[in-house]
């Protein structure tokens, strides 16, 4: 059995606990599901009456066993708490600029593609809050973070991961220099906004409700020429900074010859043939590219 339930059971779980971890002060809406009743090494299942959605740390904790069933049935059924971590996320609902390249990018959702990939981007829910995407991208063939609209799929062996509650800041690093860094910045008029990044655009109130949420990225692969920061990049061709777009279909796009090798485990080691394309995506054959490491 696939250990990521169905797409149903991934909202019922976010759903009951306000789409943030239940455990009290936390508030972290980056979840993972956790399986107790019964656990997964006992029963392989995706009943989400004997599972619940919680924070990375908490999720260890759990698995540790410093809750009991009953107190996760708690979490799952405190629909005042839920409500409570729920209305904590109100600037998700927000407009959105994200900074990144040196460039400002206005309710552009989309924010970094590479090779035609979504790397770093943004759904918005039927609620119109703002729900984070993340597929890191390695030349090696080890696991990297994936996160499908605040939910981990996927986390590896990161060298350090951050991710305090309430959800306005997330970094991941691993050992050989991939690396990402999301900010949540909430400017509640034009004046602080332009005082903050002194960008002439900031102030046409016609363009820019606010309050705004800006979400400031830096992304690192490791190994590559590949950097992008708030106040620009590092990579070797023409860059133009200081440019403020509305409601671009993507905002940094970049294509490279890499060959991009990250999360082996996610990928179905039988194909047909072995000189067929690899599954990862990479348009190599499967023997030059993940199948030169089974």
């Amino acid at each position: 059995m696939n250990r990521k339930p169905k797409i149903d059971v991934i909202r019922q779980l976010r759903n009951e606990v306000g789409f943030g971890c239940p455990v009290y002060n936390c508030g972290n809406p980056y979840l993972e599901w956790h399986h107790f009743d019964p656990p997964w090494h006992v029963k392989n299942h995706n009943n989400p009456n004997g599972m619940i959605a919680l924070c990375t740390h908490h999720h260890k904790q759990a698995d540790g066993g410093a809750f009991t069933n009953d107190q996760l049935r708690e979490f799952k059924v405190n629909k005042v708490q839920a409500e409570k971590v729920k209305g904590q996320f109100n600037w998700l609902r927000n407009d959105l600029l994200a900074v990144v390249g040196g460039n400002f990018y206005h309710e552009t959702l989309r924010i970094i593609t590479i090779n035609n990939k979504d790397i770093v981007w943004f759904n918005r829910d039927e609620q119109g809050y703002l729900r984070l995407n993340v597929n890191m991208l390695s030349v090696l063939p080890e696991d990297r973070a994936i996160i499908e609209d605040n939910m981990w799929t996927n986390i590896g062996n990161p060298k350090d991961l951050n991710s305090p509650p309430q959800g306005k800041e997330l970094r991941i690093d691993y050992h050989n220099g991939d690396h990402v860094f999301i900010k949540f910045i909430v400017l509640k008029t034009a004046e602080l906004a332009f005082k903050k990044y002194n960008h002439q655009a900031l102030l046409n109130e016609e363009y820019i409700k606010y309050p705004l949420t800006v979400v400031e990225v830096n992304y690192k692969i490791g190994g590559t020429d590949i950097e992008l920061k708030p106040t620009g990049t590092t990579i070797n061709t023409n860059q133009i900074k200081g440019n403020f777009i509305y409601r671009c279909g993507c905002g940094v796009s970049i294509n490279t010859d890499i060959l991009f090798r990250q999360n082996p485990s996610l990928l179905p080691y039988s194909p047909l043939s072995r000189v067929k394309a690899c599954p990862c995506g990479s348009n190599v054959r499967y023997k030059y590219c993940h199948g030169l490491f089974v």
